[in-house]
């Protein structure tokens, strides 16, 4: 698809903006950031996008902004933002109403980003503005994400350290829509099962187990998650165990079989076909992405 851009960049001489680089491994291993911005916008600021391979987040700081996407307009004001998928056709600008617009904001890209995009969607009743305090830890990553500079360790790990910020970001953006309870539809029970897979995902789980601990039947357990999470228990904890492992992968030189039974896989054979249905590459390929790692 052909990227079609409009724009009008009016913007006060204090504005900053990063165009950031990632290399070919961070574009495929992990979520990656484009650019990032801190605009004081004038009146006359506005964007006119479609297909461009990327999610933005715009945090209002002061003033007002206005988010016209999915055939619809709303209002960004102070402590709103909005998460919006760059592929899709979107009109932003200073708001009519307002004689500027301070707006934090970053583009990215990269593995997880569809995951956390379409989360948040579902935890926001499909709407793509949130809110967000300015004492946030998501508006101290963007912030991070600005003034993020060349390593004197190399690209890699800037890479590593944007990706570390995204992260920050997108989890709090996430746990921000999942905390408003007027817009999200994810049930108390559901919600804790999930953190407690994330914190326990290197112990053997069975419905079971999980439908005592958590007072409801296996199969009503089952069939909850899947309807709100999209997945099964047991495939959310596999990504949460091949997570980890890549995370490992990437950072030290243990084996790769004490890497699986590190995340709850004992059988080398089973945790190698799980990975490569995931990331599409066997954990050696993978781990031959980031030579830098292997000391």
């Amino acid at each position: 698809m052909d990227v079609k851009l409009r724009y009008e960049l009016d913007l006060a001489p204090e504005s900053r903006w990063n165009i950031l680089s990632s290399t070919a491994a961070a574009k495929y291993a992990l979520l990656y950031a484009q650019e990032a911005g801190d605009f004081y916008a004038g009146k006359d600021y506005y964007t006119t996008r479609q297909g461009a391979e990327s999610y933005l987040i715009k945090l209002t700081i002061s003033g007002c902004g206005e988010l016209r996407y999915g055939g619809r307009c709303y209002p960004v004001p102070p402590g709103h933002f909005f998460w919006i998928d760059c592929r899709e056709e979107q009109s932003y600008r200073t708001a009519p109403d307002a004689d500027g617009w301070h707006v934090v904001w970053v583009h990215f890209y990269g593995a997880n980003a569809k995951f956390y995009y379409e989360s948040f969607l579902r935890n926001n009743g499909a709407e793509p503005v949130g809110t967000l305090p300015t004492d946030s830890p998501a508006y101290s990553a963007m912030q991070a994400l600005l003034e993020l500079s060349p390593s004197e360790n190399g690209q890699m790990e800037r890479d590593l350290r944007a990706a570390e910020l995204l992260t920050r970001l997108l989890t709090q953006c996430l746990l921000s829509a999942m905390d408003h309870s007027q817009t999200s539809n994810l049930p108390q029970s559901v919600r804790e099962i999930c953190v407690y897979l994330m914190n326990h995902y290197a112990q053997k789980h069975t419905l079971e187990e999980l439908g005592v601990r958590f007072n409801m039947s296996a199969c009503h357990l089952q069939k909850q998650f899947k309807r709100y999470v999209g997945q099964s228990p047991t495939d959310y904890l596999i990504c949460q165990r091949m997570l980890h492992a890549k995370e490992l992968m990437r950072t030290t030189r243990k084996p790769i079989g004490e890497i699986a039974a590190m995340v709850g896989v004992t059988n080398l054979g089973y945790f190698t076909r799980q990975f490569k249905k995931q990331e599409g590459l066997t954990p050696q390929e993978y781990r031959s992405l980031w030579p830098a790692y292997e000391k």
